[in-house]
């Protein structure tokens, strides 16, 4: 239900994005965006965003996944590699087909590729999340702190897509499309996992 939810919503984004018809807005925020900005807030931006980059993310997955392989969760370690691989396929194939150029205004740092959808913020929603799911589901005392745990990610996660938008390399339709699709990767992956926990479990 949730899945095909943010399916929708990730379509409903993409139609915006496409018509053009949320362009004013997504150039307002950016432009708000930047009469905050302030020497100290760049900094803690510059290093929220660098959360979402695969040049982190992925040595963050590799020490995780010592926690899995020390919990013997393997499985999950191969799950969590394949969702990454995934992610960032899905991601650069869609930035490719609506092919959306950057914001054109001031930023802080020079990205290359496509904008829609945003792929730090699509990183963040996929990857976080499933490791918060498995921590909850490997360690007795945070699954009874499970709400806890999907808060604080969930703020981390929402912080790292305001970032983007921060720095001047995303627009909001950006981020709520990485956002959604991210998510539905996050909760598929989530379902598959519990579905070899239980073949595991026999």
């Amino acid at each position: 239900m949730y899945i095909l939810f943010l399916l929708i919503l990730f379509g409903a984004i993409s139609a915006l994005v496409v018509s053009g018809a949320g362009q004013e807005l997504d150039n307002q925020i950016i432009l708000w965006f930047e009469s905050m900005r302030l020497p100290f807030l760049n900094d803690v931006m510059l290093t929220l965003t660098d959360f979402g980059i695969s040049a982190l993310l992925v040595p963050i997955m590799l020490m995780f996944s010592v926690i899995l392989f020390m919990y013997k969760r393997y499985y999950s370690i191969m799950v969590l590699f394949l969702l990454y691989l995934a992610e960032k396929t899905i991601n650069h194939e869609l930035k490719g087909l609506f092919a959306r150029e950057r914001p054109a205004f001031d930023h802080l740092i020079n990205e290359t590729y496509y904008s829609f959808p945003s792929g730090h913020s699509m990183n963040a929603a996929t990857i976080y999340p499933f490791m918060a799911y498995l921590l909850v589901e490997m360690i007795p005392w945070l699954k009874e702190k499970q709400k806890s745990v999907y808060l604080i990610t969930g703020v981390c996660v929402l912080l790292i897509g305001i970032s983007r938008m921060y720095i001047g390399v995303h627009y909001l339709t950006d981020v709520a499309g990485g956002f959604a699709i991210g998510l539905a990767l996050f909760l598929i992956c989530k379902k598959i996992d519990e579905k070899l926990s239980v073949i595991r479990q026999k």
